[in-house]
This record gives structure tokens, C-alpha cells and sequence, in this order.
């Protein structure tokens, strides 16, 4: 790493820093090489990740930063959500284009931490990389199961009733952007069960 390159990774560290709110889970937040969590004793901690890609999963020049941003968040959320899962806490690394990197990691952020924070979840650091291509952003996020503990695909029964909140279709329009994580509704679920 150059000194040049070094000097800017501090300096968006330190932008960071300022825009990140402290959670109450969080003992040691995003600067040092690991984030440090409170975590309950006996809760299963659920883990999930997810890499999204420029030109695969979102074209950058038609969504947007923020857009990206939010969805990299989402699309974990939901994971956490399908287990029933209460989130806690994310990481988040990116692949940034060495053109106008700093910038695009500022609006990847605010997207990022728009959905994060409507569901209480912290972000306590990752990584920032710069590269000849185009954009990837990996969101790692862990969360806690809630009591009776994770629902697991494999406990479909037949007969099971199958229940979806929400529409239907749409990614073409772009709403595989702009989708709404089902946590709350998951855990109303598991809740009445």
C-alpha cells in the first residue's frame, strides 16, 4: 500500500467514524482490525454474506450509490429475516473503481446506513479496496436468533401454508433495489408461533 493510498484509507475511516452512530452491542467500532460485540450467552448467532457486482447484480450508472448502498444492506437483512433472526451488526468491504472512489464510497455509505439503521443494525467496519473494474460491495452481517431459535428451510411440512408480504415481480423496474427487509414481519411470525 502506498503512503498516498494509505493517507486517503484513514481519512475515509475518519469520515466514518464521525457519520457512524455507537449501539449499545458495539464495544469496539469501525478503525481497528476487528470490531468488538456484546454478545448474549446461550443466543445462536446467526451469520450471512453477500457480494454484490457491478454489471451482474446492479449497474451502477442507472441505480446509483445510495441505491447500491441500500440494497447490499437489504438483501442481508432478508437473509437474517428468513431465519427469524433479530440483526445486530454488519461488515462491509468494497471494490472501488480508482476513479472517483472516495465519492462513490461516501453515497455507498449513507445508502448503506439508511436501511441499517431502520433496523438497528450497526455497522462496525470492513474493508475499502481500489481496483481497475467496476464496483463490488460485500455486506457481512451478523445477527441473533430469536426463541425457538433459527427457522431453518428444511422444516417445511407438506401441507404447510406458504405466506408472502409484499408484490410480486418487478426487478426489471428496479425494485430489486428498493425492496423493504421483512425482519419485523419474521419476527411478528415467530412470535405467534
Amino acid at each position: 500500500m502506498t503512503q498516498q493510498s494509505e493517507k486517503s484509507e484513514f481519512a475515509f475511516i475518519d469520515w466514518l467514524r464521525k457519520r457512524t452512530p455507537s449501539a449499545a452491542r458495539v464495544l469496539l467500532g469501525p478503525g481497528d482490525d476487528t470490531a468488538a460485540l456484546s454478545w448474549p450467552g446461550d443466543v445462536p448467532c446467526l451469520v450471512t454474506t453477500d457480494m454484490l457486482l457491478d454489471g451482474s447484480c446492479f449497474v451502477l450508472a442507472e441505480a446509483g450509490p445510495r441505491r447500491v448502498g441500500r440494497k447490499a444492506m437489504a438483501v442481508n437483512l432478508s437473509d437474517i429475516a428468513a431465519m427469524a433472526g433479530r440483526p445486530v451488526a454488519a461488515v462491509v468491504s468494497v471494490g472501488l473503481p480508482r476513479q472517483g472512489g472516495r465519492a462513490l464510497a461516501e453515497e455507498l455509505y449513507l445508502g448503506l446506513r439508511e436501511v441499517a439503521d431502520s433496523f438497528d443494525t450497526a455497522i462496525v467496519g470492513g474493508d475499502t479496496n481500489s481496483w481497475d473494474g467496476p464496483l463490488v460491495i460485500s455486506v457481512t452481517l451478523l445477527g441473533e436468533a430469536t426463541p425457538p431459535g433459527p427457522v431453518r428451510r428444511r422444516g417445511a411440512r407438506p401441507g404447510d401454508w406458504l405466506m408472502a408480504t409484499g408484490t410480486f415481480g418487478g426487478s426489471i423496474l428496479g425494485k430489486h433495489l428498493d425492496f423493504t427487509p421483512r425482519v419485523r414481519e419474521a419476527l411478528a411470525l415467530q412470535a405467534a408461533v
